[in-house]
């Protein structure tokens, strides 16, 4: 490529990151409002500029060279910082706000009950909490704003910091009640005799399940599905059926004797709970304050390799 001369060309990092982003010159044109054609254009600008490739251009798309994917992080981490400081300015104060995302049936079922605890010992930080039904889209700084993420997936982008909160197991559940009106299983294989309970964001996971113990998969055409985690395990304490639950989430209702477990040990689940901070967002206070906190809880619930009792509700 030609020598670089003159500045860094800023108009060129917002359709980079775009390109980035999506892999893709023509997504990202149909985001920011241009051309395809504007879009390469100005990425050509910054390669030369900088004297390398960003992209390897493919037949079917794009994919970031190694030079790319390092400058990407970093140019998303200043515009994050960018973004963040203006928006101080246009408000003219200094309130500290965390944008705080996390899959729904852990935030119900797990976060809320403790989040009382971080807000008293830290009331200057306002608190933006949004949740996502499932994660089985990539955690993608694109989709949404966000400071911490928690999420619950196999795995996430190499963009975004992130570490693993917790690892999860999946156990069969049901109510004493119900147990007590049938013969308990011996086999994994009763259960297809049985009315099954399932989550419509994790419809697949009975069949992991008995994958997992090498059985072949339940008929799930019989089966109840609920649209949220929580309604599915009401479900099962009312005694309607079969629940696949979460170990990390079900700790109360064992604890309490209103739900009991099925075919121990639990089955390690296909993803792991996810602690994700976004481009940028690791150098907020509120974000560390709050990333420090949530490893001080996990390590309780995880303590003696099982989770502690959520707090009486």
């Amino acid at each position: 490529m030609g020598k670089a001369v003159g500045r860094l060309p800023l108009e060129a990092i917002r359709f980079f990151d775009a390109a980035g982003r999506h892999q893709s010159f023509a997504k990202a044109a149909r985001e920011l409002g241009v051309t395809r054609g504007a879009v390469a254009h100005r990425v050509r600008t910054l390669e030369r500029y900088l004297e390398t490739e960003m992209f390897e251009r493919q037949p079917h798309g794009l994919a970031l060279t190694e030079h790319g994917q390092t400058f990407l992080v970093e140019v998303q981490n200043t515009l994050s910082t960018l973004d963040r400081s203006a928006e101080r300015f246009r408000v003219g104060s200094e309130a500290r706000v965390l944008r705080l995302v996390a899959v729904e049936a852990f935030a119900e079922m797990w976060l809320m009950p403790r989040l009382a605890a971080f807000r008293s010992a830290h009331p200057e930080i306002v608190i933006k909490f949004e949740t996502s039904l499932s994660d089985h889209h990539e955690v993608d700084p694109a989709r949404r704003e966000f400071d911490v993420w928690i999420a619950f997936v196999g795995s996430v982008p190499p963009t975004v910091q992130s570490e693993v909160l917790f690892e999860e197991t999946l156990v069969p559940v049901c109510s004493p009640a119900f147990l007590e009106s049938r013969e308990r299983p011996e086999r994994p294989s009763d259960l297809h005799e049985w009315p099954l309970l399932y989550d419509l964001a994790w419809d697949d996971y009975w069949a992991y399940w008995f994958a997992s113990r090498e059985v072949g998969a339940s008929d799930m055409s019989r089966a109840s599905g609920y649209r949220l985690y929580s309604m599915m395990i009401q479900a099962a304490v009312e005694g309607m059926g079969v629940a696949l639950g979460h170990s990390m989430l079900i700790v109360p209702y064992l604890n309490r004797g209103t739900l009991m477990e099925l075919f121990k040990p639990p089955v390690a689940a296909p993803a792991r709970y996810f602690l994700v901070i976004a481009p940028g967002s690791g150098e907020k206070p509120e974000a560390r304050v709050f990333r420090d906190w949530l490893r001080a809880e996990a390590r309780k619930s995880s303590a003696h390799g099982k989770p502690a009792a959520m707090p009486a509700s």
